[in-house]
């Protein structure tokens, strides 16, 4: 059995670890049922550890090897621990999480970001908001002020996005069928991030999806279970 790992995590201003990113990777370990310890970094200590080799988290240290990147790590995990429960079914699925990731990606900085990068700053740690400010208002070229003016506008089109969801969980509880499978793993990590730090409510009350993210959380509940999100739209 593994021993001695450290998942390097990002925290925001309430303790609570919020990266969409380092979920899937502490989803995958609990898939495998390998013990870790957590570091709690701000964002500006992330470039401290290591000699500066990584600048994102996950940051995971093995001991004898330190890695980044949620899907490179869930690569090592299957490779390194084949007789645990995998984390990827074989090639045909690995091969469509490489799609979904790429099209969740979008779809977080096309649509998620536009909606919640000033809840994202206003929930970073304190020392953290001057560089999330700088770093994020150069990539978008206006203020953070200026990217979520017209976020109520654009929330209907973003629940819109989440279709296909929807319609794969009709006849089945996940992504991955009986079970979570990465696919799955990155929803989950993302309603996680939005849900931590939003100050607008990600889904409607009523959506499906609100369901699917519960049964999702109950499948994790070591890790899940001091969570208290703000997901969906409150009940009338």
């Amino acid at each position: 059995m593994a021993a001695n790992i450290t998942l390097y995590e990002i925290a925001v201003s309430g303790g609570a670890s919020a990266s969409p990113f380092v979920w899937r990777t502490k989803f995958s370990l609990a898939r495998k049922g390998i013990p870790y310890r957590s570091k709690m970094l701000g964002l500006t200590d992330i470039s401290r550890q290591f000699d500066g080799r990584f600048q994102t988290v996950p940051i995971i240290d093995f001991g004898d090897r330190q890695m980044n990147e949620s899907i490179a790590i869930a690569d090592w995990l299957d490779e390194a621990y084949p007789d645990l429960p995998a984390i990827f079914s074989g090639p045909a699925e690995r091969a469509m999480i490489g799609f979904f990731d790429q099209w969740l990606l979008q779809l977080i900085v096309t649509g998620i970001l536009p909606i919640y990068a000033l809840d994202a700053h206003d929930g970073a740690a304190p020392h953290d908001r001057d560089y999330y400010r700088r770093s994020r208002e150069s990539f978008f070229g206006q203020t953070l002020e200026e990217v979520v003016v017209k976020r109520e506008e654009l929330l209907p089109d973003v629940r819109r996005s989440f279709e296909p969801v929807r319609q794969t969980i009709v006849n089945q509880p996940f992504l991955g069928g009986t079970s979570p499978n990465f696919a799955d793993m990155c929803l989950l990590g993302l309603f996680i991030f939005v849900g931590t730090i939003g100050t607008l409510p990600l889904l409607a009350a009523d959506d499906p999806l609100v369901a699917y993210a519960d049964r999702g959380f109950a499948c994790f509940p070591s890790e899940t279970a001091s969570l208290r999100l703000k997901l969906g739209e409150p009940t009338r």
